[in-house]
């Protein structure tokens, strides 16, 4: 088997010197690179503490992954927006005219937020900055009770490029040119993070959502795979988070199969991430077992679990036997 890239995230530690031995083990349990999430909390207040984080990882010899932890409200994560709470007016609108707690991709002032953001990540000397599931929020995903045609972004900036771009308002129901107008909308905010963070000296992974869905991503992932400034495409299949009753292998394959084809043909990295989070019951071992089992037989470059331990030190999202969890996906990665 070639080399293969065999990570996990690790979060919730601001402590450098409990990181660095948790790191030491994590290299010892035969893992190559690691993620470390920078959310905005992180960047007001420990960013010094980070990079001691980063560094005590490049002691270990990981490759270092830094992510936007559900900075704006429109990447994945369990943290909350400083900036949206801050920034009221830079929220996203829904087409009923309510506005959502995510900031939009088409507001200055979260673009400008973002580039500080970027040179922020990058400077704590990470590998790659890692896009994780940048998403409009989708209120049906938070269970709320809005009708099902409820969508975002219809705030006056976005209205403005819509108008722009089509010659024409922008309609109150979601069309194909809207859907169209999101997924640009991301693209090119994607674009110019992106080459700042190549700038910066880093490369880019962007995680796509498994949905196919333009709330959750672009549903076209050629048109980011043919971008210059992205250098590992990724998905996360999580079967059990994503899908009812869906055998992991046939999840991790319907998704992977098309990143991993994708990346091929145009010179990335592939990355596929499997659930280490949410699970419960007597088959969770063996559905994480046959998860990284496909995933590495996809011929992925990298596999990662998100998170650590089973993510036993974050309550909500834990899983009932964590560590059995985790030690199932070292078995099978290593």
């Amino acid at each position: 088997m070639p080399d293969i890239e065999r990570g996990a995230s690790y979060f919730g530690v601001q402590d450098p010197e409990h990181a660095a031995t948790d790191l030491e083990r994590l290299r010892e349990e035969g893992l190559t690179a690691v993620l470390h999430t920078f959310s905005e909390r992180d960047q007001a207040f420990y960013r010094e503490t980070m990079q001691d984080i980063v560094a005590a990882s490049r002691d270990q010899s990981l490759s270092v992954y830094v992510n936007p932890w559900a900075v704006g409200g429109v990447f994945g994560g369990e943290e909350f927006s400083r900036f949206v709470a801050h920034n009221p007016d830079s929220r996203q609108v829904l087409n009923t005219g309510e506005r959502v707690p995510a900031a939009c991709f088409n507001d200055p002032a979260f673009r400008e937020f973002m580039r500080e953001w970027t040179r922020d990540a990058a400077g704590l000397d990470a590998d790659v900055l890692f896009w994780d599931e940048p998403h409009w929020h989708d209120v049906h995903w938070y269970g709320d009770d809005h009708p099902r045609d409820v969508w975002c972004c219809r705030c006056e900036h976005c209205r403005d490029g819509f108008r722009e771009e089509y010659g024409e308002p922008m309609p109150a129901t979601e069309t194909e040119a809207v859907s169209s107008f999101r997924e640009e909308s991301m693209l090119d905010f994607l674009d110019e993070m992106m080459a700042l963070a190549h700038e910066a000296g880093a490369e880019n992974a962007v995680c796509l959502m498994p949905t196919g869905s333009a709330d959750h991503g672009p549903r076209n992932w050629a048109r980011l795979a043919e971008n210059e400034h992205i250098d590992v495409l990724a998905t996360d299949p999580y079967w059990d988070a994503f899908a009812e009753d869906t055998d992991p292998a046939e999840f991790v394959s319907r998704f992977g199969e098309e990143l991993v084809e994708l990346a091929d043909e145009n010179d990335l990295r592939s990355q596929l991430w499997i659930q280490g989070f949410g699970l419960s019951g007597d088959s969770a071992t063996e559905e994480v077992r046959t998860a990284t089992r496909t995933a590495l037989d996809l011929g992925a470059d990298s596999v990662f679990m998100w998170g650590y331990d089973g993510c036993r030190t974050i309550s909500e999202i834990a899983c009932e036997d964590p560590m059995g969890v985790w030690n199932a996906y070292l078995d099978e990665v290593n």
